[in-house]
């Protein structure tokens, strides 16, 4: 019964939230009327509400995962990492893969295709293999593939949901076409203008049914940058004005607007017209508002600068060098291309050696330019000694790690289970002797067995527990616990918790293989932490190294 009314729920809850979220394609959202997000996050706060109220997991998990859809950028996370709770405590797999896509989905749009990629492949974790979910994050992996430019891997990816989508009849559905969009830009980058253009037709037929605005302007995109690649400049500008305008008209992908004014840009280039400099304009205004940028995009500054210093206009130089710079900035934190990839003729180096030539020349007319390069070199300086210190840091975090490992077990919390039984009574007339407030013995010894069984039940493993909980658990009073915690560990509590936790989570991390494969979240969770700041900061504090540099040494070791 209750498995049928999890089924119903989920139905209900996928009928809904479909009308909102592209799960499967995760490059830019729908927008949608303002009214509808009012009505879902009004739905979803009645499902929370009530969830709580009847101890109904799989509403609340419903209700966050549509809050995740409508929420703030800063609280998209954090709601479903709540339906990650949720769905762990119930053990239900296919909320969990869900929302672990959901993740992947956010990190893809914010650019961060490391989390994104994690997040997509322990969604797979948790779905059943060439289910559709299976299938969904498979393509997602694809997008990634096709960011890094790993186009035969993106490809074999998207054929296979592909053949997935016409195996379960679904070849009229959008997201049937957004595959052959994404299989004609794949195969368009591999220079196979072929077979790229054969999707497209049949993209462009099937889209007739799904009458999906966006993708056809996304067809038309490639439609117009094989023309360019074909030479037919004219036929590939009256195919690229028509994608600019519908983007313009529809408020769609901005990156997509500028891609289509780059073509447009370099057909006009080909034709000999200078009115790719307005084309080239344009792109730059979108690049600075969205701060996205592709290593194609890329390609317009030093297009720029070369035009601007054969016609020796040196002002003009100097901005898109300094625009360039930025543009390789944004590209590096993106971790999109590699280094080899950067144009030769304007590496970092040669552009800041010709921008302080630039400057020199420029200063008599601007004062501005000369402080510029004084800037520059400041945060050239403060960019060095950070990589200098960063290196030392990473030094001493691997010494460190390599010594927790030498250690068979870490001497860290004082009256572990290994020596407590032998000398209890000793420690406790020791510390009755040497205690500076009046405690009664028995009270004394009772507080210090009862800690000793705190310990072996490994109860320091409860997020919630704090000196509060604990003292009404001990039947005691807060301020006798934390005495009695002082004179027995000779510390206070929350260190003496702290180093209880670490202590048992690295034995854990040794001896099981699985744990060292969690994510420092995941880990900082199993071992009581709400957060995976709060694991790392009690566990450097105590081990003087971070969680990273140990599993990854562990694992060296363990490798040898």
């Amino acid at each position: 019964m209750q498995v049928e009314k999890t089924q119903m729920y989920r139905i209900l809850f996928i009928l809904i939230f479909s009308l909102y979220q592209n799960l499967c394609f995760s490059l830019s959202i729908e927008k949608f009327h303002i009214k509808d997000s009012i009505k879902a996050t009004t739905y979803a706060k009645n499902l929370i509400l009530n969830g709580k109220k009847n101890s109904n997991n799989v509403k609340l998990i419903n209700g966050y995962l549509i809050l995740s859809r409508f929420s703030n950028e800063n609280k998209i996370i954090p709601y479903l990492d709540s339906v990650l709770i949720i769905a762990k405590e119930i053990d239900n797999r296919e909320y969990l893969s869900d929302a672990y896509t959901y993740k992947g989905n956010h990190y893809y749009l914010k650019g961060d295709y490391l989390k994104s990629l994690d997040n997509y492949l322990l969604a797979k974790n948790f779905c059943e293999e060439n289910s559709k979910n299976y299938n969904i994050i498979n393509f997602n992996i694809g997008l990634l593939k096709l960011e890094l430019e790993n186009y035969d891997e993106a490809i074999s990816l998207f054929l296979n949901y592909k053949s997935s989508l016409e195996q379960n009849k679904l070849t009229e559905k959008s997201n049937y076409v957004r595959c052959l969009y994404a299989l004609a830009y794949a195969y368009n980058k591999r220079k196979d203008i072929k077979t790229s253009n054969q999707y497209l037709k049949l993209g462009f037929q099937k889209n007739v049914k799904a009458k999906n605005a966006k993708m056809h302007s996304n067809l038309l995109l490639i439609a117009g940058i094989n023309e360019y690649n074909q030479k037919d400049y004219k036929k590939s500008l009256q195919t690229l004005a028509k994608v600019s305008g519908l983007i313009k008209t529809n408020s769609f992908d901005p990156q997509n607007l500028a891609l289509s004014e780059y073509y447009s840009g370099k057909c006009l280039i080909k034709l000999n017209n200078s009115n790719f400099l307005k084309k080239f304009e344009t792109i730059d205004s979108i690049i600075i508002k969205t701060k996205d940028i592709t290593p194609e995009l890329r390609d317009t500054y030093p297009i720029l600068i070369d035009y601007y210093k054969k016609l020796q206009i040196k002002d003009k130089q100097l901005y898109y060098i300094e625009r360039l710079l930025a543009v390789d900035n944004i590209l590096y934190k993106k971790k999109s291309i590699l280094s080899n990839q950067i144009n030769k003729k304007y590496d970092t180096p040669i552009l800041l050696k010709e921008k302080e030539k630039l400057i020199s020349d420029l200063n008599s007319k601007n004062h501005i330019l000369f402080w510029l390069l004084g800037i520059g070199s400041i945060f050239l300086a403060i960019a060095l000694f950070l990589y200098l210190s960063n290196i030392k840091k990473v030094k001493l975090y691997k010494k460190k790690a390599d010594f927790l490992l030498s250690n068979s077990k870490p001497s860290i919390v004082n009256n572990t289970d290994e020596n407590f039984n032998s000398s209890t009574s000793a420690v406790v007339d020791n510390k009755i002797q040497k205690s500076k407030v009046k405690l009664s013995d028995d009270k004394f010894l009772q507080l210090s067995l009862q800690l000793e069984e705190f310990e072996k039940g490994k109860r320091f493993l409860d997020k919630n527990m704090n000196l509060d909980i604990l003292s009404k658990e001990l039947n005691t009073n807060r301020a006798y616990l934390s005495r009695s915690v002082n004179e027995l560990k000779g510390k206070n509590f929350s260190q003496y918790l702290n180093e209880l936790r670490i202590n048992y989570i690295i034995e854990e991390i040794k001896t099981n293989t699985q744990l060292q494969k969690f994510t420092i979240a995941s880990i900082a969770e199993y071992a009581g932490y709400n957060n995976a700041e709060s694991f790392t900061n009690a566990f450097k504090k105590i081990t003087s190294t971070l969680p990273s540099y140990f599993i990854k040494a562990l694992q060296k070791n363990n490798a040898n």
